[in-house]
């Protein structure tokens, strides 16, 4: 018997000001040091995998585009709603550093998933 397993993922960017992009960059330098808040906040809210990559603008800006893959059974609304009630020692060191860059008002409409 074969299982199908179906995974939700996500992506979402958002625009970093010139001025700003050397601090974010120090910001995920120091995140990188130590990923085990990060892992377990990941575990805890339902997802598995996440990348997050820098895309230089011509004006010296940034946008920061961030994809994630849930666990099973997790969908959009469900992490957006684990991600808020999560609370640890790290969410109160990396939340308010991170959201004083922005975030996106809302995540985009999925159009379509493809997988090879």
């Amino acid at each position: 018997m074969t299982r199908t397993i179906t995974t939700t993922s996500t992506a979402w960017t958002f625009t970093i000001p010139a001025e700003r992009v050397r601090e974010f960059r120090d910001l995920l330098t120091e995140l990188n040091k130590d990923l085990s808040g990060l892992d377990e906040r990941a575990r805890q809210v339902g997802y598995h995998r996440e990348r997050m990559w820098l895309q230089a603008g011509g004006d010296g800006s940034a946008e920061f585009i961030v994809y994630l893959e849930f666990d099973e059974g997790i969908d959009v609304a469900t992490f957006a709603e684990r991600l808020l009630a999560y609370e640890s020692e790290f969410t109160r060191w990396w939340t308010p550093r991170f959201e004083s860059f922005g975030l996106p008002k809302t995540f985009g409409e999925p159009l379509l998933s493809w997988d090879a």
